[in-house]
């Protein structure tokens, strides 16, 4: 078993198909399926249920899939290591955020991490949930994650970052666009018509929360999983829209009217890793954090 062996594996995995996985990694099909042959043969198992249109795991898959992914991260480390004897940094520093959370905590770290370390890559990724930074995370696919809401205990190391406010997006020339100092309440934006994320989302679990807690349940009237469609319906017209800072930023420079909500509502962002696992890269971006939001939370497990 060797590195390119569980590269081609993991791969598979995560394509959930030989013609995907083999165009991913740019290579002839029949040489990954030989690979992945090679490597059930050496383990005596086989790793893949072949389908009609893909192939699944089977069991044996799924176990060797965490080895597997932290193996290859080792790798990685051990020649990062070696290539910063002359602290000259290359590589790739994989973090990955909600764009919901990311613009406000993360760009400026983004832009300052790359003054520092010009020759390592940033790869910044938009999970589809929440537990998908979780699995990323914790799987080694990824150095870092960027999460809403109080980070799981055991396996996982935290840094607290900020506490976002979440703010009222209306349409533009709406009748509060001439008291934009005024909070407004969640009833109101409910007399306006509300559009979110799905049942289940950070961003609705939040908006839910304030709505229940008004009497105001099930008033949100339009449900998209699409973030970047929610400011251009907001400056259609079709309804108002509870976002955070970041997001609410950009939707006034489009010309929407952006109010706070009274009481304020925050959704607190940290960036997680896996418990003694921080290399060069990850170590630089969570010192710039610290500096940049000045409080640190991290477990006893998660030295800097």
């Amino acid at each position: 078993m060797d590195r390119r062996q569980l590269t081609h594996f993991l791969a598979v995995a995560h394509a959930g198909s030989l013609t995907r996985a083999a165009a991913h990694l740019r290579i002839a099909q029949p040489s990954l399926s030989h690979s992945i042959r090679a490597l059930e043969t050496e383990l005596g198992t086989q790793l893949f249920e072949r389908l009609g249109r893909g192939v699944a795991l089977t069991p044996a898959g799924e176990a060797l899939v965490e080895p597997a992914a932290r193996t290859l991260r080792a790798f990685e480390i051990a020649a990062s290591t070696v290539r910063s004897v002359d602290n000259d940094e290359f590589g790739t520093l994989r973090i990955i955020g909600s764009t919901l959370w990311a613009l406000t905590p993360l760009v400026p770290l983004v832009t300052e991490f790359r003054r520092l370390m010009p020759n390592v890559r940033v790869s910044v990724s938009d999970p589809e949930h929440r537990d998908d930074v979780l699995e990323q995370v914790r799987t080694g696919r990824v150095d870092l994650g960027l999460l809403e809401g109080p980070p799981p205990a055991g396996r996982f190391a935290s840094q607290y970052l900020a506490d976002l406010e979440l703010l009222a997006v209306l349409p533009p020339n709406h009748a509060r666009s001439v008291d934009s100092e005024t909070p407004v309440t969640i009833e109101e934006l409910a007399e306006i018509g509300l559009i979110s994320t799905p049942t289940g989302t950070a961003l609705r679990t939040h908006l839910d929360q304030r709505l229940d807690l008004a009497d105001r349940s099930g008033q949100v009237q339009i449900e998209t999983a699409h973030l970047a469609a929610l400011v251009p319906l907001v400056l259609s017209g079709a309804g108002a829209a509870l976002l955070p800072e970041g997001m609410a930023a950009t939707a006034i420079e489009k010309g929407a009217t952006v109010v706070g909500l009274a009481p304020p509502s925050l959704a607190r962002v940290s960036l997680i890793w896996r418990a003694g696992q921080l290399d060069p890269r990850s170590r630089t971006m969570l010192t710039l954090a610290r500096e940049f939001y000045g409080t640190v939370e991290t477990d006893q497990s998660g030295e800097l």
